[in-house]
């Protein structure tokens, strides 16, 4: 079931790499959250991406949007991949695939598809970005937030 701008996200609860349980609930409020979903840590492009999100969250946080990413890989691989990544934001782990089942964006690998979300801040998705290329996405996704806002 794809979820389209407008509806609620799915509540979810999940591991971050560090071990912590995090639940949607977490970022209601005021801010933006942006969960963006990788097919695979540690990966060439899934470290790009991953990476240029932390790179940018001055302007994020700044933009008060929070950001988070999602894997179905295990909590150690997503630990491995937040260091290599230097990652200063939760990557949590869809290991049952619930979230990524859910949402429409299981591949045929049993990946996530990349795939982001921006929601505001009572969780009602506003944009989705669908098989996104990593070369100028978190561009795109700051474009939206500012759109978002204006």
């Amino acid at each position: 079931m794809a979820v389209e701008p407008g509806q609620p996200f799915p509540s979810f609860t999940a591991t971050s790499h560090e071990g912590e349980v995090v639940s949607l609930s977490n970022y209601r409020g005021n801010d933006n959250l942006v969960v963006f979903f990788y097919p695979r840590a540690t990966t060439r492009g899934c470290v790009r991406e991953t990476t240029e999100f932390g790179a940018r969250r001055g302007e994020l946080d700044a933009l008060k949007t929070k950001v988070v990413g999602v894997s179905v890989d295990d909590v150690t691989l997503q630990k491995e991949h937040a260091m290599q990544c230097a990652a200063n934001f939760p990557l949590l782990c869809d290991e049952d695939k619930s979230l990524t089942t859910q949402l429409g964006i299981l591949n045929e690998r049993g990946m996530a598809s990349r795939t982001t979300y921006l929601l505001d801040g009572s969780g009602v998705v506003r944009k989705v970005f669908n098989g996104v290329s990593v070369d100028g996405h978190v561009d795109e996704v700051l474009q939206a937030v500012k759109d978002l806002q204006a």
